[in-house]
């Protein structure tokens, strides 16, 4: 969880409490990212465009402490790593896909 968001996670509301594990600016899109199916690291960053390596690492080192994101470790050369949601990063499924529908019906105009 992001340093910013653990006061709001104090406030013991529920809302509260899910922003303070989901909120940021990648995090959201990560998650999405990862519904269909597990990824690797360079997958992730080229899907999400404009995000750094440190940033991505980051992002996904705070979500598996918040038990969203899996990590697993394949012992081959060379090492490769994929990324893939939880249980309990699962359960986010419906909400996730309702952000994208509303994104969809509501596109921001340039």
């Amino acid at each position: 969880m992001r340093k910013t968001f653990k006061q709001m996670a104090l406030c013991n509301c529920a809302t509260a409490n899910t922003l303070a594990l989901i909120g940021g600016k990648w995090k959201i899109l990560i998650l999405y990212h990862l519904l269909n199916h597990p990824l690797r690291f360079n997958e992730l960053e080229r899907k999400l465009g404009t995000i750094t390596p440190h940033t991505l690492s980051k992002e996904l080192k705070e979500l598996q402490e918040d038990d969203l994101v899996n990590k697993e470790i394949f012992a081959v050369i060379p090492p490769k790593t994929v990324y893939s949601l939880t249980n309990k990063g699962s359960e986010l499924e419906p909400v996730l896909r309702e952000i994208h529908n509303f994104g969809k019906k509501y596109p921001i105009s340039k």
